[in-house]
C-alpha cells in the first residue's frame, strides 16, 4: 500500500510541475521522498529526488538542483533502473551546460544516447540526439549540431512526437540564424511555433517567440521583434521559468539598444549577467554586447527581476509597444501546457 502511495505522490508532483505549480509539486515530491525512504523504495526515492531537482532548476536554484539530481542519479544507479539513470543524467547535462561545463555535458548526453539505443527507445534517442546537438551548437560546431538536430527531427516525425519536432525545428532555426540565414531561421521558428500553439505547450511557445524576436531584430523588423518578445516575456513570467525570462530580457536589451534606449538596455543586460539563474551562455551574451555597444552598467546591486519585468511589460503596453507583425496573434492566456523535456538549448 505504501509503495502505491509513493507512486501516486510522485505522479501528482510531476503533473503539478508540468502545470507550472512548483510549490505544490515540491510539497508532493517531498512527501513522496520521505515515505519512499522510510520503506526503502529506491525507485520512488530516485524519482522524488529527480522532481525536486528539476523544480529547483526551473526556478533558478541551480546549485541545489545539482545536489538533488546527483542524489537521484546515485539512487537510480543503485536500483539498476536504466530509465531513471537516463532521466537524472539528462537533467544533469542541462545543469552542466548552464554552468558552462560543455565537455561534461557532452559526455553525459553521449551516455544518454547510448542508454536510449540499448533500450530501443526512439523517443529518448531523439531527445538525447537533440541534447547532444545543443552542446556542439554552443561550441559553434554548427555542421555537427545540425546533423544531430536533423536526425532527431526525422525520428520525431516517424513516431509522432510533436513536441520533439518543435524542439528540433527551433534548434535548426538557431543554426540557420548563427549562419546568417535569417529567413530560413524564421521559417523554422514559425513552423515550431505553429506546433507549440496547436498542442498548447507553453515552453515551446516562449522559446519560439523569443527566437522569432531575436531574428526579427536582426532583420531590422523592430515592430515585429517587440511584439514577439513582449508575448514571450509575458508567458515566461506566468509560467515562472526564470532562466527563459532572462533570455528574453537579453534580446529585449538588444532591441532597446537599437532603438537608442541605451539606459534600459544596459539595465537589462546587467540583470541577466548577474542573476544566479542565468545560463553561462546567457551570461556570455550580455558580456559581449556591453562591450560591443559601449554600454555601462549602473552602480549598485541589480534590481529584482520581478520588478524589472513588470516595468518592461508596462512600458511596452503603455506606449512603446507597436502592432504585431502580420500573422502574429497574442495567445498567452490560452497556452496551458504539458510537460517539456529539458536541455540547455531546447527551450
Amino acid at each position: 500500500m505504501q509503495t502505491e502511495q509513493v507512486f501516486c505522490l510522485v505522479n501528482l508532483a510531476d503533473v503539478a510541475r508540468k502545470q507550472g505549480k512548483y510549490q505544490e509539486a515540491e510539497q508532493l515530491a517531498q512527501e513522496g521522498l520521505k515515505l519512499s525512504r522510510q520503506i526503502k523504495d529506491y525507485r520512488g526515492t530516485a524519482r522524488s529526488f529527480f522532481l525536486l531537482g528539476v523544480i529547483r532548476y526551473r526556478t533558478g536554484d541551480v546549485e541545489r538542483a545539482k545536489v538533488l539530481l546527483d542524489e537521484s542519479l546515485a539512487t537510480a544507479r543503485e536500483s539498476g533502473d536504466q530509465r531513471l539513470i537516463m532521466s537524472a543524467l539528462n537533467t544533469l547535462g542541462d545543469v552542466a551546460c548552464h554552468r558552462g561545463g560543455y565537455a561534461e555535458a557532452q559526455t553525459v548526453f553521449e551516455e544518454c544516447v547510448s542508454l536510449s539505443r540499448e533500450l530501443d527507445d526512439r523517443y529518448s534517442v531523439a531527445m538525447h540526439l537533440n541534447n547532444l546537438g545543443t552542446v556542439l551548437h554552443v561550441l559553434e560546431r554548427y555542421g555537427e549540431a545540425r546533423l544531430y538536430y536533423e536526425e532527431s527531427l526525422e525520428i520525431c516525425h516517424r513516431i509522432g512526437d510533436r513536441i520533439g519536432q518543435a524542439i528540433a525545428l527551433s534548434n535548426l532555426g538557431e543554426v540557420a540564424h548563427a549562419r546568417g540565414a535569417y529567413h530560413e531561421a524564421l521559417d523554422c521558428y514559425q513552423e515550431a511555433l505553429s506546433i507549440g500553439r496547436d498542442i498548447q505547450n507553453q515552453r515551446t511557445i516562449v522559446a519560439c517567440l523569443n527566437n522569432l524576436g531575436d531574428t526579427a531584430c536582426a532583420l531590422g523588423d523592430y515592430v515585429g521583434a517587440q511584439a514577439y518578445l513582449a508575448e514571450a516575456l509575458e508567458i515566461a513570467t506566468q509560467t515562472q521559468v526564470v532562466a527563459m525570462q532572462l533570455k528574453v530580457l537579453v534580446n529585449l536589451a538588444v532591441l532597446f539598444a537599437k532603438q537608442d534606449r541605451r539606459e534600459r538596455a544596459a539595465a537589462l543586460l546587467g540583470l541577466a549577467y548577474h542573476h544566479p539563474a542565468s545560463h553561462r551562455e546567457t551570461q556570455a551574451k550580455p558580456e559581449r554586447l556591453l562591450d560591443e555597444m559601449a554600454l555601462t552598467l549602473q552602480d549598485g546591486a541589480p534590481r529584482s527581476s520581478d520588478v524589472v519585468v513588470a516595468e518592461v511589460l508596462e512600458e511596452i503596453s503603455s506606449g512603446t509597444a507597436q502592432s504585431p507583425p502580420a500573422g502574429h496573434t497574442t495567445s498567452s492566456s490560452n497556452t496551458s501546457g504539458s510537460g517539456f523535456r529539458n536541455t540547455s538549448r531546447r527551450m
